[in-house]
């Protein structure tokens, strides 16, 4: 069985952002933290984001907004 697609899109944004492993995990955290925060995304009622709001949220995760 293949991995979720949400967190197949959070790793292509990793990959596209040149994160490496440690950075990742905290990518991903990060985002499980944003979403428990009430900032999750618009991509259903569970709060996942869309591929343009990932990019956006690795932006401010490596302060590069």
């Amino acid at each position: 069985m293949g991995k979720k697609k949400d967190i197949q899109q959070v790793e292509a944004v990793a990959r596209e952002f040149n994160m490496n492993e440690s950075e990742r995990r905290d990518f991903g955290d990060f985002i499980e933290e944003e979403k428990a925060a009430g900032n999750g995304g618009i991509k259903n009622e569970r709060g996942d984001f869309t591929y343009q709001e990932l990019q956006q949220k690795a932006r401010e995760f490596l302060g590069i907004i």
